[in-house]
Parts: C-alpha cells; structure tokens; sequence
C-alpha cells in the first residue's frame, strides 16, 4: 500500500512504469498495457484454468491508482488506523478484487500536478477531471484517446453500476450531465443526492427532478423583530417594504444607526435572487427553467422592470444592502445584527448566528409581486454533482468496472455517511434504522460517517450525499407537500420528530418555544397553501462545453454577463432609467452576442434533456 509521496519522485516513477508498460504492449487495444500476466486476458478478466483441485481459483487482483488529495486535519499514517478506512479498504481489495494503490497531492498543487502528467504522458488510472480542467483540456484527452468512455468501463461491471447509470430512477441524470456531443461520457459526476425527496411540480409544470424537502427557499424575515413591534408576517410586497421599513425607522436592534437592512446582493450575478422570485424572475441568469428546459434571462422575462422599480424604492430609502455575494456568503453581514431579510433556505438560516441570542427568521409565504406574473419558488433539487473523476484509457478495465461497482456499492455508501455498523449505527429488532451517539472524539473519528472525518474526495473519489437515491436508510419519496406533512417531514428525513427537533435546538441555546417549528415546515405549509408558483431552479445541469461552444463563451461571456449584471445594478440605483431596458436589451443582442451564447447553453442543457429522455427546446437562429 502506497501513502504519501513526494512530487520530485511522482513523475519519474510513473515515467519508469510508462516505460515498462510501453515494452509489454503487443498492439492498441487500451488494455494491452494489464495484459500478459499468467491468469488474465487482455483486459484482466480471468481464464479458465484446467485444475484436478477442488479449491477455488483465486484470480489476481486487478491494478487500480488513484490520483486524490490530502485531507486538512488527518495525516495519511493517522487515517489508516481508522475502522473505516479498514472496514473500506477491505472491501475494495477483497470483496472487488482490486490491487488498490492511491497517491495523495494537496488540493491547491492537484491541477499543476496532474497537467504536468498529462504533459509527460503519465497519467494514473483514474484522477479527477470536470471542474478541475478546463472543459477544453477535457476534450483534449478525449480527441486524443486519454480517457476511457465510461460506457466501455461499465462493460467490465458486475452489472449494478452499469444498471444504475441506465436507470432513469437511479443515476442516469449523472451520465446525462456527462454526456457529449458525440453521445458519450468520459467523466463521473461525483453526486450529492438525498434520499428523501418532495415532488415540487404543479398541475402546470413539471419538473426535471425532485426537490429537497427542506430545500425550497424563501425571503426570510427576522421574526423576533416582527414579534417585538407587533407586526404580521408580511403576504404582499407592500407589506414586505413597511415592515423593513419599520424595522429601521424604530431603530429595532437598538444600536442607534439605521442600518436594518434587507440583503440584496446588488452588483452580484445573484441580484434577482430572493425578492426576485416574487417578480417571476429567476434566482440567477442563463440557469434553466426545471420545467421546460429553457434558459432564462431575468431581462427578458416579464416582471422584470417591475422588480427593479421596486428595488429602486428600497434602495431609495436606505432598505437594502449594496454588498453581497452569492445568498450563502453572507455569514458575516448575518452576525452582526443588522440584516432584516434575505433570500435564503429557511430551515438553514432560521437559526444561524444573527447577532442576538433571541434572535431568528421565519419565511414570508410565496408572494406574487405582478398582477399576471406567477411568482417564483426556488428549489433545490435532491440531484446534484460534484467535482467528475475520469480513468485513463490505459488502465485496467476490469478494475475500473469494478471500482465503479464498489463506488455504488451499499456498504461503502453507510460507511461513507453513517460510520461503523453496531457503533456508530444499527437497525433495531423492527427494522428501525437508529444512530448511537459516540461520546469519545477518537472513538468518532474512527468509526463515525468517514465523510464527516476523513473522506472527502481523498483516498476514494467520493464526497456530497454521496448515492443517498440508492441506499439511504431513510428514503421517503412525496408526491405533495400534503403527504410529507403527515409523515412529520422535514423531521423525519433527519430521522428525527418535532420534539427531538425542539429539544436539540433548546439544548443548543437557541430561541426556541414549545410552539416552535423549523422554517422549512412553514415552507412546506405555503406551498401547499398555494399552489400558483413557478418552480426554478437552483442548480444548473449544463454538459461539457464543445470547442465550438467553448470558443462562443470565451468571445462573449465576460462582457455580456457583466452588462446585464451593471444593468440591473444602474436601474436598482437610479443610475439608470427603467425605460431604457428595451433600448439596452437590444444592445445585448446587437453587440454583445446576447442570443449566441444562450443557443450555446441551450444546446449544452439540450444534451443533458435528450439522455434523459426529455423534450428538446428549439434553437433560435
């Protein structure tokens, strides 16, 4: 087993193997490399062996390396004394049959690292490669024959993982993600996918993919200042500006400045965020409706003008913060008291650090801004991804098909989120899927969820929720929000109820009353209160770039994106007149390639749709 090693001696001893490997192949198939050992073919499945014994055949385990990082807090040394690591590593040596080596770089030196093995030829067998190369040095290898097709990998499965990513159910929007123009996939989304889910979709629209159960968002308002002056959760956005409005003008957080303030992210690609989807925007531009398809621009949409006319007021009366970066980011600004909104996943921001002890926010309902204008509600889907790893077309088939399966595999994904069995979980004698707490740190580290305390995209190309769609022990799927009510969600997707809820939250020091109920409970009250709403999206499932799509986005991106953004920013500011938008809009499209780089999105989402069996949306010429 190989740990550390240092980079000076990496890439003299992967040209040496380069060297050996290049004298023992006897033609191109991409296997040749593996082949010639006593009891494999050429892409190390085993021969029959004629034998008068009884004992089984033990077949000799396939080479695998991987290419990952270090882990901040844990040494390698350390890492292997952990049960899981153990518990792990045996499986992939053992159970799938996998000579397993991994090298291990620093996350910062991993792209110089791996170029430099592109350069010299000497890549390992499977490295990570989407979000870490560009989308051109990807199709690079590929033109060039570097990477495997995940397609021909998957031959060499022992079926599960090739079922599971051609199972529209299961993991098929990963390699519809991945997929290329020529119909192929060379790179593995690394998924972060909840087991439970809620069905977002309305009799109007439906869409692509479930919803988290507490991941629908919502402008959230800090309900101990609304209690404290007396005023009602806001239903309109008139009622919205005179609460914030009130806020300041009694001075609620008692520091004497007027600085109660809703957080807009003026200046930031995510402006129309949060208030935005009261206005029938999108939460960001050039991100796809779930529904349709269909890329969107909050310029271009209905709605749009309204919202900045509405902001402007806000802005004119000193009620939204110029500063802000993506809805997450803002942690800071949160802690300090003064922020009165902001467009967040409610059960997350409910009780986040805001400054004072009995303070907290609450969701506003879904409003509708615009007579005629559905309003928004943004979704985080239950499907996501990750950084994508990809296997060298000269590594061993027969492991690379095998590590796909042990990838998928149940037993890696509970060590991966829960930890040890009989330690840091169990079912009981019904069934029940419970987890133990473990009081002892080291006792913890070692045996609880190894995604938690060492493994994230180090030794094993796994991190997120990992295939929560496929193994999670507690996966309730709702087709309304009705249903996931009467099932106790959001709770039970924790594996917890309401009163475990308020119990741990009290035990914590949070404001917590025996009325009390988690912001993504209310959330799921308004969306089954009303029904008149657009799903958008949160996520993007845009595929890989072409070269000539890449060549498109380079020519235009920077300067379109920053002239809508400065567009929105100069109305909201009174820089500039809402009557301009049409006459700007036109400059986007005469100018700045406006309509070029949407067909190039369009056509990259069109790919993810067509894998998925979805309708296409038309190219505008």
């Amino acid at each position: 087993m190989k740990y550390t090693r240092l980079l000076a001696l990496l890439a003299a001893i992967f040209l040496l193997l380069a060297l050996f490997s290049a004298c023992a192949q006897n033609g191109e198939d991409p296997d040749d490399g593996q082949a010639g050992t006593s009891n494999t073919d050429d892409n190390g499945n085993s021969e029959d062996k004629d034998t008068s014994s009884d004992d089984p055949i033990e077949t000799e385990k396939a080479p695998l390396e991987w290419l990952g990082t270090y882990h901040n807090d844990y040494t390698n040394d350390e890492i292997v004394e952990f049960e899981t690591y153990k518990q792990l590593f045996d499986l992939v040596t053992n159970t799938y049959n996998i000579d397993y080596v991994y090298t291990c770089v620093y996350s910062e030196a991993y792209l110089n690292t791996l170029n430099g093995m592109i350069a010299g030829g000497t890549l390992p067998d499977c490295f990570n490669t989407r979000e870490i190369l560009s989308d051109q040095q990807i199709l690079q290898l590929i033109d060039q024959g570097k990477v495997a097709s995940l397609d021909d990998v998957l031959e060499y499965s022992d079926g599960s993982a090739k079922s599971y990513y051609n199972d529209e159910d299961a993991l098929l929007y990963l390699k519809a993600y991945a997929t290329i123009d020529d119909g192929n996939w060379y790179y593995v989304p690394l998924p972060n996918t909840t087991g439970s889910s809620l069905n977002f979709s309305t009799e109007k629209y439906d869409t692509r993919a479930d919803g988290q159960i507490h991941g629908a968002y919502s402008v959230c308002v800090r309900q101990d200042w609304l209690d404290k002056l007396g005023i009602a959760m806001p239903t309109t956005a008139d009622e919205f500006y005179q609460a914030i409005k009130t806020f300041q003008d009694e001075d609620v957080n008692g520091n004497g400045s007027a600085d109660e303030r809703y957080i807009g992210l003026l200046g930031s690609d995510f402006q129309t965020s949060g208030i935005g989807q009261w206005f029938g925007l999108p939460y960001t531009d050039f991100i796809e409706d779930p529904s349709t398809g269909e890329i969107e621009v909050s310029a271009l949409l209905d709605g749009y003008a309204e919202f900045c006319t509405y902001m402007n007021t806000l802005y004119n009366n000193n009620l939204v913060y110029v500063e802000g970066t993506h809805p997450w980011g803002n942690g800071t600004t949160i802690a300090t008291n003064v922020v009165s909104s902001i467009g967040m996943m409610p059960g997350n921001l409910q009780y986040w650090d805001c400054g004072d002890t009995e303070g907290y926010y609450m969701p506003t309902p879904i409003i509708q801004a615009v007579e005629g204008v559905e309003p928004r509600l943004l979704i985080q889907e239950s499907q996501a991804f990750f950084v994508g790893f990809s296997f060298s077309s000269q590594c061993n088939y027969q492991a690379a098909g095998s590590f796909m399966d042990f990838l998928c595999c149940e037993d890696v994904f509970m060590l991966f989120k829960y930890g040890v069995e009989g330690v840091a979980w169990d079912y009981d004698e019904s069934g029940t899927f419970i987890q133990y707490v473990i009081n002892d740190e080291d006792e913890l580290h070692s045996k609880g969820p190894a995604g938690t305390y060492w493994l994230t995209n180090t030794l094993y190309p796994i991190n997120g929720a990992h295939h929560g769609n496929l193994w999670a022990p507690i996966k309730n799927v709702y087709d309304n929000a009705q249903d996931a009510l009467d099932a106790g969600e959001p709770y039970a997707q924790d594996n917890r109820t309401l009163e475990t809820w308020r119990e741990s939250n009290k035990a914590a020091g949070k404001p917590v009353t025996d009325t009390s109920i988690a912001g993504s409970e209310q959330m799921l009250y308004y969306v089954l209160e009303n029904q008149n709403y657009r799903p958008t999206a949160y996520y993007s499932y845009t595929t890989m770039a072409t070269s000539e799509e890449a060549d498109i986005i380079a020519m235009y991106e920077t300067d379109l994106k920053t002239f809508l953004r400065e567009l929105t920013t100069s109305i909201i500011t009174g820089a500039t007149s809402v009557d301009a938008i049409d006459e700007q809009v036109q400059i986007a499209y005469d100018s700045l390639g406006l309509q070029e780089y949407i067909n190039v999105m369009q056509k990259r989402v069109n790919r993810y749709l067509e894998t998925m069996g979805r309708d296409t949306v038309e190219i505008v010429e």
